[in-house]
């Protein structure tokens, strides 16, 4: 008969706690990188070209059963061509989309839709969502003690000198009566 072999269970732990951060920190990023659009950003109008991918979502409700592809393009204030690309979701007929983008001037490739940048309870969403990723990912552990057989385990030497009770003194105070 074979023996069954056990293998032991390779820590990986530091690997996918920086995975899970970088995942946190790039939704703080995205939330906080549309918000500075709207504030800082330049707006300009683009042009805008829309069609429908793939066929009915019928899990959706008849408003959001189709999937927009919308496709724009702009002139930063140099002149030069930037074009950007966004999903939505809309019903059967069509989409209304804005023409007004936000993009930076340092970085017109960095750009949005203005109902993309607009404040929303959306990018609060994803700031708290990051946050609590970071937060739960990189939490340390408590360093549980335990009592075994009136001994106490997992301790330092300063924590354990205040339960060695050395009764000689007592012995000696009770002696000289």
């Amino acid at each position: 008969m074979a023996k069954k072999q056990i293998r032991k269970k390779e820590n990986s732990g530091p690997f996918w706690r920086i995975v899970i951060t970088t995942v946190g920190i790039s939704l703080i990023f995205l939330a906080v990188l549309n918000i500075t659009l709207y504030f800082f950003g330049e707006s300009t109008t683009a042009d805008v070209s829309v069609r429908r991918v793939g066929g009915s979502n019928d899990n959706y409700p008849p408003s959001k059963r189709y999937e927009w592809s919308i496709d724009y393009t702009f002139k930063d204030d140099t002149g030069q061509v930037f074009s950007g690309h966004t999903v939505r979701r809309s019903g059967d007929i069509g989409i209304a989309v804005e023409k007004t983008i936000f993009y930076f001037t340092f970085a017109p490739f960095l750009n949005a839709l203005e109902n993309d940048v607009k404040p929303n309870i959306g990018q609060i969403v994803l700031i708290a969502t990051g946050l609590l990723v970071i937060i739960a990912v990189n939490k340390k552990k408590k360093n549980m003690t335990r009592r075994v057989n009136g001994k106490m385990l997992n301790e330092t030497k300063a924590s354990t000198d205040l339960y060695d009770y050395d009764d000689s003194v007592e012995n000696s105070y009770h002696n000289k009566k």
